[in-house]
């Protein structure tokens, strides 16, 4: 008892740091849940995590003046501000200049109103996944207070990422690409446009039809999005043809593809607000 009276600094530090692991761990355990109490879990892990890189270099600065001397503890946390500013500097910059340009130029209205150069990217941290092997829904740390609302549309570098389902004031809940729900409008751009509709196929990838019963797509070919439905604005790259065939109980042609989006590899992405 005479060393934590001693030590009182020290002390309530590891108490915070106690009091955070025991509720980071209630939350995850629940967060799955799709009731109140998963969402007061999500909102739990979205103020935690976000913050939590800031709060641990605020804890061992702390520290740092209880074993070191104050000029080092400011030292580090220059360095770890300078961090944090370059890692977001290059997730917004994951966006190329082109892919932007793209999405301008060629992208159809929101709800036949709302013009896409309207809107800004805001970057986001994907925060949990909702117990999917195909990562087919997950969590990102933005939310309502961003402007962030059901369809609010989910993208990154590579290409088209999915769109919101839900979100609350610090999370948001993404539905993606190749869930085998989400059905997307696209295009094959050539001498000839032709549209489509695709959707996940359970596996992490993609399948659909082109409208155009003389429609023609090859191995290779980039689909893009059509700006059909209201939802998905055009130019927005979805993934690549890697087969097509017109089947027997059918005169349209079916295609499979890949996403442009590696989802396994996915931590970061840009909501479109």
């Amino acid at each position: 008892m005479k060393w934590f009276a001693v030590h009182k600094r020290l002390t309530l530090i590891l108490a915070i740091v106690l009091a955070l692991i025991l509720l980071l761990i209630s939350s995850y355990s629940l967060r799955n849940q799709q009731n109140a109490l998963g969402n007061a879990a999500r909102s739990v892990l979205s103020a935690i995590q976000k913050p939590f890189g800031s709060a641990a270099g605020a804890i061992g600065n702390a520290l740092g003046g209880v074993f070191s001397n104050d000029e080092l503890a400011k030292k580090n946390k220059e360095l770890q501000e300078q961090v944090d500013e370059l890692s977001d500097e290059l997730a917004a910059n994951r966006m190329s200049a082109d892919e932007l340009a793209e999405l301008k130029k060629l992208s159809a209205s929101l709800n036949g109103e709302e013009s896409v150069s309207d809107k800004k990217l805001k970057a986001a941290n994907i925060i949990s996944y909702e117990g999917s092997t195909n990562l087919r829904i997950f969590t990102i740390d933005l939310g309502t207070e961003s402007g962030v609302k059901r369809n609010t549309v989910v993208l990154c570098g590579d290409g088209l990422v999915g769109r919101v389902l839900s979100s609350e004031k610090g999370w948001a809940q993404v539905v993606s690409i190749i869930d085998e729900n989400n059905n997307i409008g696209f295009q094959i751009k050539g001498e000839k446009t032709y549209l489509g509709v695709l959707h996940g196929d359970g596996s992490g990838k993609l399948t659909g039809y082109l409208l155009d019963e003389g429609a023609t797509a090859k191995e290779g070919d980039e689909l893009f999005t059509s700006g059909v439905g209201g939802i998905y604005p055009g130019g927005i790259k979805i993934g690549t043809v890697t087969k097509a065939e017109v089947k027997s109980d059918s005169s349209l042609l079916n295609i499979e593809a890949d996403p442009a989006v590696y989802f396994k590899g996915l931590k970061k992405v840009a909501v479109l607000v």
